[in-house]
């Protein structure tokens, strides 16, 4: 009995084991992307670390308004899967820019907690996040140039908890 073609053998063999080849933290599909949240509870104003973004969920619950800058292009943009230039063997050859993630900041304390970009960023929206609310971000990688990377990030939108 055949079972397809004429390269099958008569009984298929099952996957018995699989194991991705890296983590991918921006998935894109039916999966969910993972989320490692971070809480920052200082009054004062935050450099996120790449972690941070990258682990999709940031709340900072400061007595008053503070601003929360992300890393700077340089730092961040090599660590977005897919986002490290040109891979070897695709025609044509891809750049990793326009590779993106996602990622949430809380307002948990008693004032707006501010978005800002770091160098080689721009900020499209507000990312003014009032107490008591979450927003999304949606930052998306304009340049691989190792020279000059650059990132644009978008504010999607906001919910209250």
């Amino acid at each position: 009995m055949a079972f397809g073609g004429p390269n099958q053998t008569a009984t298929p063999s099952p996957v018995v084991d699989f194991t991705p080849q890296k983590n991918y933290l921006s998935f894109s599909g039916l999966i969910n992307q993972y989320i490692d949240p971070v809480t920052y509870s200082n009054a004062a104003g935050n450099t996120l670390l790449v972690s941070d973004v990258l682990g999709g969920f940031i709340t900072h619950t400061a007595a008053g308004g503070e601003t929360d800058t992300l890393p700077s292009a340089a730092l961040l943009v090599p660590q977005i899967e897919g986002a490290q230039g040109p891979l070897p063997g695709i025609a044509p050859p891809t750049t990793g820019a326009g590779s993106s993630i996602k990622f949430f900041l809380k307002a948990g304390g008693a004032g707006t907690i501010t978005l800002a970009v770091g160098a080689g960023g721009t900020l499209v929206g507000s990312g003014a996040v009032a107490t008591g609310n979450i927003k999304e971000f949606l930052l998306i990688v304009t340049s691989t140039d190792p020279s000059n990377p650059t990132y644009t990030v978008y504010s999607l939108g906001t919910s209250t908890f």
